[in-house]
């Protein structure tokens, strides 16, 4: 695989290729971007014909419930991630942050020495090592899940509303990266010609019995960790709604 890049003006430039262009694709733009960590990316847009063939709707399908704990319940009760990459480099980081607000630079309009310049540059360093890490996981969740059904279904929620503070879990939701897994989820998904299918926010999923369809107010309350039906069922609230998710995906599917 190449180990360079060639820009106009410029010539040849180490890089590292992370895709490699096929024969048959037409190149289109390439838009050069420093990030705060002083390293440059090259964004390179090819345009190509695609030929997917839809795969047939089946009972190969996953119902996926989000929880800010470990990004999301699967209907059999698996938890998609348990890790918390800010956290887990929160140590770190606040270290590099009190050593840089000592410095010369830190108070407003104070001239930033070199040695802030620097310090600065770590700090983003960590930034962005705690970003390529949860990118790289939910690269590797979304390809599994992807590769493995042919139906996936999720709730269409609002991130941005429940990354409030007022929620409480706030940071737990901005680390996990649940709507960047989504938005993964569905090009793999439309690559392959599988179906990605999105139920209304507003669907009581951990509130209704999956098994006998009987619903259960009390368990708006999301202290209740368990469902307790008359008919027999005893589940985890979250396994619970991320079956009543690929029920009611599979139904809005079949009737479109």
């Amino acid at each position: 695989m190449e180990k360079a890049i060639k820009l106009p003006k410029i010539g040849r430039v180490k890089a590292v290729i992370h895709r490699k262009a096929k024969p048959n694709w037409s190149l289109k733009s390439a838009t050069i971007s420093q990030d705060r960590d002083g390293k440059f990316y090259a964004s390179v847009l090819y345009e190509y014909e695609s030929h997917i063939i839809p795969i047939p709707v089946s009972d190969n399908a996953v119902g996926l419930d989000y929880v800010s704990s470990g990004l999301y319940v699967d209907d059999k009760g698996n938890v998609g991630s348990n890790h918390k990459y800010y956290r887990e480099n929160h140590e770190k980081l606040a270290k590099a942050q009190r050593k840089i607000s000592r410095m010369q630079g830190a108070k407003k309009g104070e001239e930033k020495s070199n040695n802030y310049m620097k310090q600065l540059i770590k700090i983003n360093k960590i930034h962005r090592h705690i970003a390529n890490q949860r990118l790289d996981n939910l690269h590797k969740l979304s390809t599994e899940i992807a590769n493995q059904y042919d139906i996936v279904c999720v709730e269409s929620l609002n991130m941005q509303a429940m990354s409030n503070k007022g929620f409480g879990n706030g940071r737990a939701t901005l680390d996990n990266g649940y709507g960047m897994f989504l938005n993964m989820l569905a090009y793999k998904l439309s690559d392959r010609g599988k179906h990605f299918v999105k139920v209304d926010k507003w669907f009581p999923s951990s509130q209704i019995c999956h098994a006998c369809g009987r619903r259960h107010p009390e368990l708006k309350n999301i202290s209740i960790r368990t469902i307790m039906c008359s008919c027999g069922l005893i589940m985890s609230r979250d396994q619970n709604a991320a079956l009543n998710i690929k029920i009611e995906g599979l139904c809005l599917l079949k009737m479109a």
